[in-house]
């Protein structure tokens, strides 16, 4: 992306890896991948891998402009070694090393892939190694993030990067999997540049000050089970007023992402110290002005008018402009969701009495408490 305005890419396609003109969709890079678990093994001038393909490679012609990559393991002294992208490539002393090879060696399974080089005129040989790069040193998969981290320096700030990579190797990987199941089944189907820095400068712009990325997009609904035997405090606080069950799932649901969604905010150290707790005690206030007694001598009212006030009452606050937690995140279930997080603390609740019917609980919220503050 530093260096080109626009490309389109393809896997397990004309090869491993293959980068493809925007307009023409005519390949302009083919990367054939060679690296193994055995991180030891390497390519000889006879090695199988080798020259499996290069003769792939020259079966079948992509034009002569089309760069081959080889990413491998070239120990010095190799022919693949000559052929690295650094100072020292050497490309006739690694013609003669492969020419020697393909005379010399007593290799069966490497004879068709030597007679297919060695048919080539002494020029047309020296011009296919001409477009033959291999690279190596790069990086394994476990030792990729402070690369990925350094390559969008300029899009967050310093201690919002893994954040931004973790959430762009997310996307990449489901991507890329809708990418090989359109291949599979016979479907044109390119990964973009634009897709890319469309994905790169929509996870930055949600990591701004202003702003939050929400990760929970996919999350399922509650299934009617779930609905039906949770027994968590919240959900009893919900039934104590008799609640319906639509409802209660549309509540279990925002609780659901928004206790993952916090979650994940706090592990990616994406939360300014004490911001949760300010942003908690704004939904209290919120809440203080829909169920708080509006005076102090409300004369009492039977259980079921109380259980219908206190449903009203829910219904006007989940419907109100609840604070966000910051000014550009938007999804109301952000704080819908905090609220019935609050109300498994039994901070809040819906019904007048919610502590008198809940005290037998209360052990159960210390513990949770506890186990928190110690994680």
């Amino acid at each position: 992306m530093d260096s080109e305005d626009d490309f389109a890419l393809s896997l397990e396609t004309l090869d491993d890896i293959v980068f493809h003109d925007v307009e023409t969709d005519d390949p302009t890079e083919k990367l054939q991948s060679k690296h193994s678990i055995d991180s030891s093994r390497t390519l000889t001038d006879a090695s199988p891998d080798l020259w499996k393909t290069l003769h792939n490679w020259l079966v079948e012609p992509s034009g002569s402009n089309v760069r081959l990559v080889l990413l491998a393991v070239a120990n010095a002294g190799t022919a693949t070694a000559r052929l690295r992208v650094r100072e020292g490539r050497d490309v006739a002393a690694a013609l003669r090393d492969l020419e020697r090879t393909a005379r010399e060696s007593t290799s069966t399974g490497n004879a068709a892939y030597y007679r297919a080089f060695l048919d080539l005129d002494p020029t047309a040989r020296r011009a296919f190694l001409e477009r033959v790069d291999v690279v190596d040193g790069t990086a394994s998969a476990v030792d990729l993030q402070p690369a990925f981290e350094r390559a969008v320096r300029k899009s967050v700030k310093q201690q919002r990067r893994p954040a931004l990579v973790d959430r762009l190797r997310g996307w990449w990987h489901r991507r890329v999997v809708d990418h090989l199941d359109a291949i599979a089944h016979k479907r044109q189907d390119r990964i973009t540049a634009d897709e890319l820095e469309d994905q790169l400068l929509e996870i930055a712009d949600s990591l701004r000050d202003e702003n939050l990325p929400i990760d929970v997009l996919e999350m399922p609904e509650p299934t009617d089970e779930e609905v039906s035997e949770s027994d968590r405090i919240f959900v009893a606080q919900l039934r104590i007023v008799a609640m319906g069950s639509e409802r209660l799932r549309k509540c279990i649901y925002d609780h659901n992402r928004a206790f993952a969604q916090r979650s994940l905010w706090q592990r990616d150290r994406l939360l300014e110290v004490g911001e949760l707790g300010r942003y908690d005690r704004e939904l209290k206030e919120a809440w203080e002005r829909f169920f708080l007694p509006a005076g102090d001598d409300e004369p009492p009212l039977e259980e079921d008018e109380v259980m219908r006030q206190a449903r009203e009452r829910f219904v006007e606050l989940d419907r109100s402009d609840l604070p966000p937690i910051r000014r550009d995140v938007r999804p109301g279930w952000v704080a819908r969701g905090s609220l019935h997080v609050i109300s498994d603390r039994l901070e809040i609740g819906w019904h007048p009495e919610w502590l008198e019917h809940l005290r037998h609980r209360l052990a159960e919220v210390r513990d949770d408490t506890a186990a928190e503050e110690a994680a």
